[in-house]
């Protein structure tokens, strides 16, 4: 096996590690939408409590306060989650640049060693004709 077939295959195996890098980065980001959509949906059922000045009975303006306490408690617990999936993406969008710049050294140095090997293999060809007589 030559140098040139070698680097080739490990530029592949980055490239499938860049694919499932690439799928990570898809999930996490879809994961980060969807807890800023949820955000966006609880802040919205919270502006709506309470609404209404009609007569209430102390039950249900307790059980109201409770209600929105459990609300802005989740929310605070998503925008953390948020917060997090952000870090994530930055992390793993990190790690692609990585595995990107690995792979175009690889294939890089692959068509480096297959243009040496072709000069090597033409100069062998040229060593073994004989000198031109002139």
């Amino acid at each position: 096996m030559s140098k040139a077939h070698v680097l080739g295959l490990m530029a592949l195996q980055e490239k499938a590690r860049m694919a499932r890098t690439l799928a990570d980065l898809r999930r996490v980001i879809r994961q980060k939408e969807e807890t800023e959509q949820l955000v966006a949906r609880l802040t919205e059922a919270l502006a709506r409590q309470g609404g209404g000045a009609s007569v209430r009975l102390a039950t249900e303006i307790m059980a109201e306060r409770a209600m929105a306490a459990q609300l802005l408690a989740e929310v605070d617990r998503q925008r953390e989650r948020v917060a997090a999936l952000a870090v994530q993406v930055a992390e793993v969008q990190a790690k692609l640049g990585v595995q990107e710049q690995r792979h175009q050294k690889l294939v890089d140095e692959a068509g480096t060693a297959l243009r040496q090997a072709a000069a090597e293999r033409l100069a062998l060809r040229e060593a073994a004709m004989p000198p031109r007589r002139r």
